[in-house]
C-alpha cells in the first residue's frame, strides 16, 4: 500500500511538472487551475489571504521590476541583456522569494481573478491581442493606483523595452483581458 502511494504521488508530480513546460499562447479559462497535489495537501492556490505575501513583498517585486527599466525586449529573454514580459514578472517575484510560472498564460492562472476596479500594486494584468494570437499574449505588473483610479503597470514593450504605462492607454484598454491577484 505504501509503495502504491509513493508511485501515485511521483506520477502526480511528473504530470504537474509537465504541464508547466507549455509555452503555448492559447487562452486559459477564467478559473485558476488547482493541481491534485494542492487539493490533497490542502495548499491554497488563492494566496490572497496568505500572510506570506505582504506589502514588503509587493514593494520588493515592484522595486526589482523597475530595476529592469530600459532593458530591451527579447522574445524568450530572461536577463538584463533582453527580457520578455513573463520573464520580467517571473524574475521580479523570484527576487522577493515568490515563485510564479514562466509564461504569461500560466501566470494568468495564478491566484484569483479580480475586477479592474479592485486593482492594487502587485496584481497582474493580462492582455489578448487578437492580431498576435488567441488567448493571453502579454502580462504586466501593477505598480501604482492613483487616487483618481489611474492604474500604472510595468511590462516589456517591443520598441521601448521594460517601461511603465497607464492601463487606460488606448491600446491596453482595447486589449485588456483580465487581472489576477497572484498571492
Amino acid at each position: 500500500m505504501g509503495k502504491l502511494f509513493v508511485l501515485v504521488f511521483l506520477a502526480g508530480i511528473l504530470i504537474e511538472l509537465s504541464g508547466c513546460r507549455s509555452h503555448s499562447g492559447k487562452g486559459s479559462g477564467s478559473k485558476p487551475r488547482t493541481g491534485w497535489l494542492s487539493r490533497v495537501f490542502g495548499r491554497k492556490k488563492d494566496r490572497n489571504e496568505s500572510s506570506s505575501y505582504k506589502s514588503k513583498d509587493i514593494e520588493k517585486v515592484i522595486q526589482v521590476a523597475r530595476s529592469y527599466k530600459g532593458t530591451p525586449h527579447r522574445d524568450g529573454g530572461v536577463s538584463r541583456l533582453g527580457i520578455d514580459c513573463s520573464a520580467l514578472i517571473m524574475l521580479s517575484f523570484k527576487e522577493a522569494g515568490l515563485t510564479v510560472p514562466r509564461t504569461a498564460r500560466q501566470q494568468s492562472e495564478l491566484g484569483r481573478m479580480i475586477d479592474k476596479t479592485e486593482l492594487r500594486p502587485g496584481d497582474l494584468v493580462f492582455f489578448a491581442d487578437r492580431k498576435i494570437g488567441s488567448g493571453i499574449t502579454h502580462v504586466g505588473l501593477v505598480t501604482e493606483v492613483t487616487g483618481k483610479g489611474e492604474v500604472k503597470f510595468i511590462h516589456t514593450s517591443s520598441r521601448l523595452g521594460v517601461t511603465e504605462n497607464l492601463l487606460s492607454t488606448s491600446y491596453f484598454a482595447k486589449t485588456y483581458a483580465k487581472a489576477v491577484r497572484p498571492f
